[in-house]
């Protein structure tokens, strides 16, 4: 029911002054108490934050937690007794017990209501005022008023750090962002089908909201940018990642584009339909069908996040017994390198395996030594039949061999995030390798290309220049996040395709500046600390 009397303890429990400082010294719609005891809840929060209208505390109603409450009554209960939900906007007294209308009370509550609604807006357009703790920003990078410490948020925040300053990322992002963007998708030639131009629908949400993002990030003298915006639109589509739980940064960056990919499918998809008149599985006939298959398996990769990130590698796999061989292709966003704490020699090269092809190794310290990512088992189905893999056995069994993988580049896209792999599963626990990893400033990828890649001449270099890195230091219990940042200006994109001079000759062409953004500080730093970070995340872009 809702108290529609006036409440007679407005007066005294709503001070909209003392709100205003409150909340612009504070993190926005992020328990207090939560954030001070740093503890991740087990499994999905149940409940909202609450804003006290006396002096601006923010706190849960978790069932368990029930931070609000506890407050207004730790305080003295008639000056702390009225709180707004920020997510429904109800007001409720708790010495009354009841809902309070805005309209029917005091002009201080409707005040006050109207402010929070509006700080609000501003935190979802991602646009903050920069809290007292921050450090004097640089300009292009904002520290993202978001909690420190093992919080999802802020590990977002830290992996969109990097992503503001993926270049193309902006430029075609920019590109697509508007409600009918014109699009020309030009089939494989054996399909016998001219370039079709379709109009793409409005962007689905969470592209749009990381445009605003990006956008904001640009504009300079804005202080701090909110990561809340896309993290919620996020957690619409994965659940999981809400709340404090201890989320990986490399898993939320890869749900991320996957899900702007997805995003963007459905709108190219959508786009190519509305030129075919909407067809459906009834009144389409079999020439309609063909042309949309056709033209839909083209136009899907053209979405802004295949043409940035999407890679292809080729896993080969021989069996040491009968060496017989099996590759299969598959698509990566990022790639994935196991971090050997012990050396090894290197395994014989595989390079009968494909012409010219070569080993993707992991990088690891010590003197730029490469060593081999594998060493594994398969298992040959031996079948009765008479088709062979391996050994025949003329029963039916699993046999399991020992055999080489290889992984090598077939397709490479304009930016590069590789992956170490810092966190391994031992039996029931998950430990920590706090190794340092030697990380080159100019990539060659070139040793770790096959032999058929695309895009690729045989003999030449593919530059990739270090711009952003997720660190992880520490161990399991008391680990930091942290995101070093070029900032420098996009590269002119010429007319030839890439750089072909060798990693020396670039080495000393590396514009921009490296700085450093922890919690809600940011520093410039040199060169040398960055290659002493303890590397989580790497990300290349393509040396023009």
């Amino acid at each position: 029911s809702i108290y529609w009397l006036t409440c007679q303890h407005v007066s005294r429990a709503v001070d909209l002054n003392s709100v205003k400082k409150a909340v612009t010294q504070s993190l926005w719609s992020v328990c207090a108490e939560c954030l001070k005891e740093r503890t991740p809840f087990e499994g999905e929060p149940s409940g909202d934050v609450l804003i006290c209208l006396r002096c601006g505390f923010q706190g849960c109603n978790q069932s368990e937690a029930q931070h609000s409450t506890k407050h207004q009554l730790a305080q003295h209960p008639e000056s702390h007794c009225i709180s707004i939900s920020l997510s429904s906007w109800k007001a409720w007294c708790l010495e009354c017990n009841e809902e309070l209308s805005t309209h029917c009370n005091k002009k201080v509550l409707a005040q006050t209501l109207d402010f929070l609604q509006k700080h609000s807006v501003k935190a979802a357009s991602g646009i903050l005022p920069p809290p007292p703790a921050a450090c004097a920003s640089v300009p292009s990078v904002h520290s993202a008023p978001t909690p420190p410490g093992n919080h999802s948020v802020y590990r977002f925040a830290l992996v969109r750090q990097n992503l503001s300053q993926t270049h193309l990322l902006n430029e075609l992002i920019a590109e697509v962002k508007e409600k009918g963007h014109k699009l020309k998708i030009c089939p494989s030639p054996e399909t016998n089908l001219g370039p079709l131009t379709i109009t793409l629908p409005s962007p689905e949400p969470l592209t749009s909201a990381m445009f605003l993002f990006l956008h904001s990030m640009k504009e300079a003298g804005k202080g701090p940018v909110s990561p809340k915006v896309v993290f919620n639109q996020l957690c619409h589509k994965a659940p999981r990642f809400k709340g404090y739980q201890q989320q990986d940064s490399q898993e939320l960056l890869h749900y991320l584009l996957d899900s702007m990919r997805m995003e963007e499918t459905k709108r190219i998809k959508a786009g190519i339909l509305k030129a075919f008149n909407n067809p459906t599985e009834k009144t389409a006939d079999e020439e309609t069908k063909r042309q949309v298959k056709a033209y839909g398996k083209e136009g899907v990769k053209m979405n802004f996040v295949d043409r940035i990130f999407v890679g292809e590698l080729t896993n080969t796999i021989m069996c040491e017994e009968c060496a017989h061989i099996s590759t299969v292709k598959e698509a990566f966003i990022d790639i994935s390198l196991p971090i050997i704490e012990e050396r090894t020699s290197k395994p014989t090269n595989l390079g009968r395996m494909s012409k010219g092809g070569r080993e993707l190794d992991a990088m690891v310290s010590h003197g730029d030594e490469m060593l081999s990512t594998s060493q594994s088992h398969v298992n040959r189905n031996i079948k009765k039949s008479g088709v062979q893999v391996g050994h025949t056995n003329k029963r039916a069994e699993k046999v399991y061999t020992s055999a080489r993988k290889q992984m090598l580049i077939s397709a490479l896209p304009p930016v590069v995030i590789l992956h170490l792999k810092r966190f391994h599963q031992a039996g029931m626990n998950l430990r920590k390798v706090n190794r340092h990893v030697d990380f080159p400033l100019i990539l060659d990828l070139a040793p770790f290309c096959s032999a058929s890649c695309k895009n690729m001449v045989a003999g030449e270099h593919v530059l990739y220049i270090l711009y952003g890195i997720v660190e992880h230091s520490g161990s399991m219990r008391g680990g930091h996040y942290a995101a070093y940042v070029r900032i420098r200006a996009p590269q002119r994109r010429p007319e030839q395709r890439r750089n072909m001079s060798g990693p020396k000759e670039c080495s000393t062409a590396m514009p921009g500046q490296w700085v450093y953004v922890s919690d809600t500080s940011v520093q410039v730093v040199p060169e040398s600390r960055v290659l002493s970070a303890q590397a989580y995340l790497l990300f290349y872009e393509e040396l023009l």
